[in-house]
Parts: structure tokens; C-alpha cells; sequence
């Protein structure tokens, strides 16, 4: 069988402290049949003269830098444009992989797969607390801990299960875990820009939903987690956003999303009753915070306005509210 072309997606912003082992770490592949495509989005410190002294070193580096700043969701879908290959892999620009990381997703690679996540490895910093280190050890969805039957493959049906169980958990990885064929875009469509947290659980249910996916019990990647990381940073300045109306705009693309048709036909009543009843919670929960928090409006009225079911909901039936009191 002809291996396979993967194209190894960097998006950097301000990236410089771990680029090297990043980008060093992707150079040093078992697997040979592979090209790097790093796409920076206006970056102000090192970062781009890292990246040009290592594709003078080796052409083979696709470089682009960005004429706007896109943001974090438009650079990762900039870099999968970009891409010539079959297959996709995502590596952050604080991550590293392993020597052996392509050829493990290309051993497991057959005519049914089209999404691969590998086992989650969690770099933390040297001095994180005995809690944190619990959390990230123990209490953190994954797929290994959502699912007890230890299963390799995971249908749809069982994905979309899980999904219900744990509305907004990433249990299935971040991008730089992941794997997934480059056609899948043209049915399930890029990266949802509206979300800015959970974006890459998103865009990996759309896919995992339909096709399922195949685990990876092997840690070939290590996900940095840090104060300076793009998820501490969001968690810090963007509470309202994040706690509220990303699990609003979340919800509201698995009930009525074009790309979750699939999704919802996986699903039970009760199943769907319990999704029903988050997202009804959750925009009543939003608006009374929006009306009592002015400064958070327009975050809001922007969401209400895009998705006018949102509206239907927010004031709250008298079962929601006894909810909300309640819990």
C-alpha cells in the first residue's frame, strides 16, 4: 500500500518559548512521507525568524504568514487549506510528538477510517499543585474514562452517547491528539468560528458522530498546559464567554446544527430531552446574567441574533426556572 501523504499543521501566534522542541519533534519522524505547513497569524516576537532559519534548513517547511490576524480558529482552518495531504495532523505550536507518532496513526489506518485520536498525555508545569495534577490525572474526561468497555473502535451511536453524557467535556481530545482525513471538511464543513473554548470538540463530534472514530491507546503527543496557553488565557479574561455563551452556542449546534442531523438521529428521547433541557437552562441561565451585567451584552444580543432559538427560550419556561432554582 502507498504510504499515505500527512500534512503536519502548526498554527503559530506568539509561539516562540516551545517552537524549537515543537518543530524538532515533527522533523524527527520514523514515518517519511510527510510535509510541515506553518501558518502564523501576526506574531510580534521570535516566532517568525524560528520558523524562516528552520525552512532554510528545510525547504520542505511550507510557510505562510497571514496578511490579517485571523484569529485562533481562522489560522487552524487556514492551515488545513493550505494542506496537500490525505490526512491532517494538527500539532500545537506548545506541543511536541513523539518519534513514532505518524507511523502509529499509519499502522492503524484502513479503507473505514477517517478520524484517529491517540491517548491524552498532559504536560503540566513543574510546580502544579497535588489538585491540579489530580485533575488532569484522574478527573478530566477522556475517552479511556467515558467509556468502560476500553473499546478501540467508537461508533457513532456511542460517540454521540458519551457526547450527551458530558455536554461540553472534551473527551476526545485537542487537535494536536488527533488525526483525520482532509475529505471530511468537504461534508462536515472547517472550524466553527463562533466558538472560541471548545471549538475543537465541535468540529471533532461533527465528524466522530458520522464516522466514528479509532483510539489510540499510545501516548504519541504531549499537550502542554500553562498559564500562558491560549485556554489558560481565555479561562482568565473571558469568563462570561466561555461559561455561559459557549455552552449556549454549543448546545444549540448539536440540537439544530445542519452537521448534527446525523447526531440526533443517534440519539434516545431521553437523550435528547437532556440536550433540550441544557440548552434551555443555559440561555435562560445567559440572559439573566446578560440583564443583570450590562458590560456582557452585547456578547449576548450578538448570539441571540444569529440564532433566533435562542430568543424562543431565553425568558425561561416556569419548568426551567424551577431548574435553575433549584439546582
Amino acid at each position: 500500500m502507498t504510504s499515505p501523504l500527512i500534512s503536519i499543521c502548526i498554527p503559530t501566534y506568539n509561539g516562540e518559548k516551545y517552537l524549537v522542541e515543537c518543530i524538532d519533534s515533527c522533523l524527527s519522524q520514523t514515518f517519511s512521507n510527510y510535509e510541515i505547513v506553518i501558518c502564523d497569524d501576526g506574531s510580534s516576537d521570535k516566532t517568525i525568524s524560528i520558523i524562516e532559519q528552520y525552512k532554510q534548513l528545510h525547504p520542505s517547511i511550507k510557510f505562510y504568514k497571514n496578511e490579517t490576524n485571523l484569529g485562533l480558529v481562522g489560522n487552524w482552518n487556514k492551515c488545513i487549506e493550505l494542506s496537500s495531504g490525505e490526512w491532517i495532523k494538527f500539532v500545537f505550536q506548545d506541543d511536541y510528538i513523539t518519534e513514532d507518532c505518524l507511523q502509529e496513526y499509519v499502522n492503524e489506518m484502513d479503507g473505514n477510517t477517517v478520524l484517529m485520536v491517540s491517548k491524552r498525555n498532559f504536560i503540566l508545569p513543574d510546580k502544579a499543585s497535588d489538585d491540579y495534577i489530580n485533575y488532569y490525572s484522574n478527573v478530566v474526561r477522556t475517552l479511556e474514562n467515558t467509556n468502560p468497555n476500553k473499546d478501540k473502535i467508537f461508533s457513532p451511536q456511542l460517540i454521540s452517547k458519551i457526547a450527551v453524557q458530558n455536554i461540553c467535556l472534551n473527551f476526545i481530545g485537542e487537535p494536536s491528539l488527533v488525526i483525520f482525513k482532509k475529505h471530511v471538511v468537504d461534508d462536515v464543513g472547517l472550524f466553527n468560528s463562533a466558538l472560541k473554548q471548545i471549538c475543537d470538540l465541535e468540529f471533532a463530534l461533527r465528524i466522530a458522530c458520522k464516522y466514528g472514530l479509532k483510539y489510540i491507546s499510545k501516548k504519541t503527543c504531549a499537550f502542554r498546559v500553562h498559564q500562558d496557553s491560549t485556554t489558560s488565557t481565555n479561562v482568565s479574561n473571558k469568563y462570561f464567554e466561555l461559561h455561559n455563551i459557549e455552552p449556549l452556542l454549543f448546545s444549540y449546534f448539536l440540537l439544530f446544527g445542519e452537521h448534527f442531523k446525523v447526531f440526533r438521529n443517534n440519539l434516545n428521547y431521553f437523550q435528547l430531552i437532556k440536550l433540550k433541557l441544557f440548552f434551555q437552562v443555559t440561555a435562560y441561565k445567559a440572559y439573566k446574567i446578560n440583564l443583570q451585567e450590562k458590560y456582557n451584552y452585547y456578547l449576548f444580543n450578538d448570539s441571540e441574533t444569529r440564532f433566533s432559538e435562542i430568543t424562543k427560550v431565553k425568558s425561561g419556561s416556569l419548568l426551567i426556572k424551577l431548574i435553575v432554582a433549584v439546582f
